[in-house]
């Protein structure tokens, strides 16, 4: 059930990330469209035969693949006028913080002991 918001919310996010040109009417209808089609495909009687012919987990990558797609047609078809650039306002401070690194390869080993730990 979680596809159903989780997958065009990826999708957009993906998009979003990787592309600078693409406009925001792609990513509403990603948005909309992904959430219809994957409850049409478990919901609506005629469309519920695709995730039973197809693994459930297929079903939920082509929509995502059928999403990205579409919004990336979506940008080559009507582009942003300019580039989308990250600007930074200054509210925040930015300056690294100087323990991340080790504090990322504590949890890094904590995570690996924890699956050692658990496994069989």
């Amino acid at each position: 059930m979680n596809a159903i918001y989780f997958i065009p919310i990826l999708a957009v996010v993906l998009v979003g990330l990787l592309t600078k040109r693409v406009p925001p009417m792609a990513a509403k209808i990603g948005l909309v469209g992904g959430c219809l089609l994957i409850a049409a495909g478990y919901f609506v009687p005629p469309f519920t035969l695709l995730p039973q012919i197809m693994h459930e987990f297929h079903f939920v990558a082509l929509v995502f693949v059928l999403l990205v797609v579409m919004m990336l047609i979506i940008g080559k078809v009507r582009p942003r006028e300019t580039d989308w650039i990250q600007e930074h306002s200054g509210d925040v401070d930015l300056t690294p913080w100087k323990g991340a690194v080790p504090a990322g390869i504590v949890l890094v080993v904590l995570v690996i002991v924890m699956y050692i730990s658990f496994a069989g």
